[in-house]
């Protein structure tokens, strides 16, 4: 890494190096005019691209000390060689996609829409027509900020501000396809929704950028997923999803990263939950080379509840970094927040997770529990839970970690029911993300997750294809 001098003005008027932060060689200002050219935005939105674009310049990397930051060292990542953009026409058909991702799109999935987005650009778009007619939005985010804009001008970078940090900006500056989901007053949605943004192309930058509204007393479930083939070259993500719960609103918004093994993935979702409103979100981590993602709840009304699940497997040298935050600000707010991991090989997995119960929020309950399985002596995990108490009458306010390998006892048990090892440890995995996963209220969604964990840890086709996944699996055993 290059470096520089530069005066660092102090007490003591000290000269400090400098890390100067790697840029993209091929991604500049010229980038984002010429997404919102080749869009034909409103002004309003070109403005805020390029009010974005000077943030990402003007804003530097978080510091290697910072806690949040210290075990991901992005300053070291270099992506000068991806690119910004990449075309790709509608398709009609799931026959249509790359080779390699068309076992992404699942035609037998119950769902009431769809949107599909390939590298850069958003290729199909479905709703069910009577959604449509009570009022529901499913689009692309460009075509929303068209049609809708007073909706778009008044969420987009609401909840997450493009100056939140560098590559927030520059998601912000440039963005491309995107979805926009709006549900209105009291509509429930019976069936999930779903976003499957994927990637073919070599060497590509890619901005998601997500939009959920679900006005007061209304019902949707959201699956966002993520598909790339294991390329060569480095892929680079950084996503944004802004998710605003109305009063007495349910949302559950599911997160499914299998990306291929060389995206380096960034990532922040943050929702905003009203007065009674509830909110269940999962971050399933599976692909990807690295993956950095902040998962936020902030809760300002009365009533407000959260549940935080998530579920990951690491092989090789995956690295995984999540950073949580519950906010408690209203009053009888409550949350609640799951996180497992299965970690093999060289992986590792970082957990950072913040409950906040600020003076206001009087009367609130909150748990987080961090369980992480380490299935060879090279895997690390680091989980880390904080607890900021500002209110004198909490209901309840706990939390929990641990990381250890699996339990030799409970192997050998196994492997004397001529279990060979392989299976048995398998087995154990399955059994110890099973009561995180089973607590997904979409079965379909439930047993894909399952399935993918279990691949990962070497299922064969007899054992992945036929399993059921129940809430009573290993529940009298020692795996939770």
């Amino acid at each position: 890494m290059p470096r520089v001098r530069a005066r660092s003005i102090g007490a003591d008027d000290v000269t400090h190096d400098v890390l100067i932060a790697p840029g993209f060689t091929k991604i500049t200002r010229a980038s984002a005019e010429e997404i919102s050219v080749r869009r034909d935005e409103p002004a309003w939105l070109r403005e805020r691209r390029l009010d974005a674009w000077r943030l990402y310049q003007s804003l530097d990397f978080p510091h290697e000390s910072d806690e949040e930051w210290r075990r991901t060292d992005v300053r070291s990542m270099i992506f000068d060689a991806v690119r910004p953009l990449s075309a790709s026409a509608p398709i009609a058909s799931p026959a249509q996609l790359p080779a390699a991702l068309r076992s992404a799109w699942d035609e037998s999935e119950a769902l009431a829409g769809r949107v599909v987005q390939q590298d850069s650009d958003v290729v199909y778009t479905q709703l069910a027509d009577d959604l449509r007619a009570r009022g529901v939005i499913l689009t692309d985010l460009h075509k929303a900020a068209k049609e809708h804009p007073e909706l778009v001008r008044r969420y987009l970078s609401s909840a997450v501000p493009a100056g939140e940090w560098k590559y927030v900006a520059l998601n912000a500056a440039l963005w491309s396809g995107g979805c926009f989901l709006f549900v209105p007053k009291d509509v429930e949605v019976a069936l999930p929704l779903q976003l499957l943004t994927v990637v073919g192309a070599e060497g590509l930058a890619v901005f998601p950028r997500t939009i959920i509204v679900a006005e007061a007393g209304s019902r949707v479930a959201f699956i966002d997923e993520t598909r790339s083939a294991d390329g060569e070259t480095k892929t680079f993500v950084s996503g944004v999803t802004e998710i605003y719960a109305g009063d007495g609103a349910r949302v559950e918004y599911y997160s499914v990263n299998r990306w291929g093994h060389n995206v380096y993935n960034f990532n922040t979702a943050r929702a905003i939950v009203g007065r009674d409103a509830q909110l269940v979100t999962m971050a399933a981590g599976i692909g990807g080379k690295m993956t950095k993602m902040r998962i936020d709840t902030s809760m300002p009304e009365p009533g407000a509840s959260a549940d935080l699940l998530g579920v990951t497997f690491g092989d090789g040298d995956q690295h995984f970094d999540y950073n949580t935050l519950q906010d408690h600000i209203g009053a009888h707010t409550k949350s609640d927040l799951q996180f497992k991991s299965a970690m093999t090989d060289s992986s590792s997995i970082v957990w950072y997770g913040i409950t906040r119960i600020e003076p206001t929020a009087s009367a609130s309950e909150a748990n987080q529990t961090s369980r992480n399985l380490l299935l060879s002596e090279h895997a690390k995990a680091a989980p880390i839970p904080i607890l900021e108490i500002e209110a004198y009458d909490v209901l309840k306010c706990s939390h929990g970690a641990t990381a250890g390998p699996v339990d030799e006892n409970e192997l050998f048990y196994l492997q004397a029911r001529a279990i060979p090892r392989a299976v048995a440890e398998r087995m154990l995995v399955e059994g110890f993300l099973a009561d995180v996963v089973n607590r997904i209220p979409n079965a379909g969604l439930r047993e894909r997750v399952m399935r993918a964990v279990l691949a990962k840890a070497g299922a064969t086709p007899e054992l992945g294809e036929d399993d059921v996944f129940e809430d009573d699996v290993f529940s009298d055993g020692g795996f939770r």
